[in-house]
């Protein structure tokens, strides 16, 4: 039993994206960027806008509204020649990135000076040194970051798969439920919240589909695990407070758990400092591919691009990197996060649940140091 929770949230918008002249201009300009250099032999370029009114009521007297906007783009490029085939991706490889909020952040992606950029970066990779195999210091940016989150954090940490209702179709976890307050999950460099009440991602509202207020909730404080994300029954089962992540994909599906606004909290400094105290590894960004377990134990990431870095300097571009990993060392692994300055989030798609529900959540990070990964791995 709870006391009711009645209200009304809207995402906030500047500018309506269902209302959007010149869309199509914009996407044809941002085509032609993108296919322009030789080489490129396939360009996508898309802009996507979402409207949702999502009405709750409850027995113990809850009455909630909320009216969510979401607005996207994205850019995709691929290039190749007689031996090998590149990807380049803006924002974000998961079909771009998608904001709550309206036709305002699709404007600042500046889509067609950024889809020249991908294109040109997609063919100037087909002839990029490919990336070693071995040991080797990273610092790791935003957007490959965000999916480290959701799948070695997120996704672990979801209470369901802790007590296994999930281990018949989506996995299970490492992670067991007397954890809080004794996993050491990280370095004290990492610190792990779920925080709906932020604006401006796909994570945000005012309440879960299961009534919960919205709130923000430490998950892993200074590496040691201290909540999950949970649901009123799952958090039940534990004795605990829900953490209000319970989400359903519509009122014919019952709630299941999902990460909200999962984030990687800001340390400080810059990016800049964060590859000078590096020295000589590799800077790393924009997922390729990955392969995580069902316990979220093993994984293996590779990225669309690398660069080199000695004493502090980003030099040249490299191909095909990968790293791999456990997931508690390679967080035990992280030395320091850059400040809130080089922040980013990025709205995503999840699927969990039988049967298949699709939740939309968002991740966020500063560019991280971790020293001792694995690198070239298959």
């Amino acid at each position: 039993p709870r006391p009711p929770s009645s209200g009304r949230y809207a995402t906030e918008v500047t500018a309506d994206p269902f209302s959007f002249p010149g869309r199509y201009g914009l996407l044809d300009q941002a085509l032609a960027a993108a296919g322009a250099p030789e080489r490129v032999v396939s360009a996508e370029v898309g802009l996507n806008a979402k409207r949702q009114h999502r009405h709750f009521a409850d027995s113990e007297g809850s009455r909630q509204h909320q009216h969510l906007i979401e607005s996207g783009a994205m850019v995709m490029v691929f290039a190749a020649d007689e031996h090998d085939v590149q990807r380049r991706s803006y924002p974000n490889s998961f079909h771009g990135n998608t904001a709550a909020a309206g036709r305002e952040y699709v404007e600042s992606l500046r889509l067609v000076e950024q889809a020249a950029r991908v294109g040109e970066e997609a063919v100037a990779l087909l002839t990029a040194p490919v990336a070693p195999s071995g040991t080797a210091d990273l610092v790791i940016g935003p957007a490959q970051m965000a999916l480290q989150i959701h799948e070695s954090c997120g996704h672990a940490l979801e209470l369901d798969r802790i007590l296994g209702d999930e281990s018949n179709f989506a996995g299970a976890s490492f992670i067991t439920p007397d954890a809080l307050g004794v996993l050491r999950y990280g370095s004290p460099a990492v610190n792990v919240t779920a925080d709906p009440t932020v604006p401006g991602t796909r994570g945000s509202f005012g309440w879960d589909d299961e009534g919960t207020p919205a709130g923000r909730r430490e998950l892993i404080r200074e590496g040691v695990v201290v909540d999950f994300l949970s649901g009123r029954d799952s958090a039940a089962r534990l004795g605990l407070t829900p953490s209000g992540a319970a989400r359903a994909d519509g009122w014919a599906y019952p709630p299941v758990c999902f990460a909200t606004n999962v984030f990687l909290e800001p340390g400080s400094g810059s990016l800049d400092e964060l590859l000078d105290r590096l020295g000589d590894g590799y800077y790393v960004d924009d997922n390729r591919s990955w392969s995580i377990d069902e316990r979220r134990w093993n994984f293996q990431f590779g990225t669309e691009v690398a660069y080199e870095v000695r004493r502090g300097r980003r030099g040249r571009l490299l191909r095909n990197l990968s790293y791999g990993g456990v997931t508690p060392r390679f967080w035990g692994s992280v030395e320091a996060v850059a400040g809130p300055e080089e922040f980013r989030a990025f709205g995503m798609p999840c699927g969990k649940g039988e049967p298949k529900q699709w939740g939309f959540l968002g991740h966020g990070a500063s560019p991280a140091l971790v020293r001792g990964v694995r690198i070239g791995v298959a």
